[in-house]
């Protein structure tokens, strides 16, 4: 299953390569991160699903694909363009760099996936309703969380302003909150039918953690913040006293 699912993300991030940079266009990089996992559960499901948690599997990671790729796809075209890219955009060389990173990154994330349809029979276990839960509440904090920031962003009133209503008085990242536990609740759906080397699964979840906690997700994003709305007190008061993304924990 590794290598079926190693294939296909390299042929989907190549194209998305090549499209990205003969158009210079960034409208759908993201839209390919998100397809790269909709078309591997698929296909594994297609070719191997044959129970109930592998069903769930489909359902799971289709479903963040779908709200994900929706959601970014309407991003970038309300922003036109990713600043992220301004750099890089026009350099074959630093462009292919970020594609290689995300398909290797799509493929660590997608271990789990290619373990739980690595198995031909799989019983059910109350593991994997309570891995399900995990899931839908970080999906459902994800979804909340980047439609509040959406609508915050896109109202000409709060021009100047950091988004901090919704679920984003309680948290400085709910949305990557969300994103973490829905990667935990993947991995949790294949802890019954784990043997040994099956376990490098565990992989995904810290490696979407560590990304996001400490690489390009808050880091980036806090020094960013910091430079736009530093003088404002209200941002200061903000940072100090709301969680970073556990509420009231951490």
């Amino acid at each position: 299953m590794f290598l079926e699912l190693s294939g296909i993300v390299v042929i989907i991030n190549l194209i998305g390569l090549i499209w990205c940079y003969t158009q210079q266009s960034d409208k759908v990089t993201d839209l390919f991160y998100s397809l790269s996992f909709f078309i591997v559960v698929t296909v594994l499901w297609w070719t191997a699903g044959n129970n109930w948690p592998q069903h769930l599997m489909l359902i799971m990671v289709g479903l963040w694909s779908i709200r994900l790729g929706a959601y970014l796809f309407k991003r970038i075209h309300s922003m036109e363009k990713d600043v992220r890219f301004n750099q890089m955009r026009k350099k074959l060389l630093a462009i292919s760099g970020f594609w290689t990173l995300q398909t290797v990154s799509i493929i660590i994330i997608s271990l789990p996936i290619a373990v739980l349809f690595s198995k031909e029979q799989i019983a059910w276990h109350p593991l994997h309703g309570i891995a399900f839960v995990v899931w839908l509440v970080g999906w459902l904090l994800e979804t909340i969380a980047d439609h509040q920031k959406f609508v915050f962003r896109n109202n000409p009133n709060n021009n100047g302003q950091f988004v901090h209503v919704g679920l984003w008085r309680y948290s400085q990242h709910p949305n990557y909150l969300g994103e973490m536990l829905c990667w935990i609740g993947v991995f949790m759906m294949t802890i019954p039918s784990l043997e040994q080397g099956d376990w490098i699964g565990l992989l995904s979840p810290l490696w979407i953690i560590i990304l996001l906690r400490f690489v390009s997700g808050i880091p980036l994003l806090q020094r960013g913040a910091q430079k736009r709305y530093g003088h404002l007190s209200s941002f200061q008061n903000y940072r100090k006293n709301t969680a970073l993304l556990v509420p009231f924990v951490y």
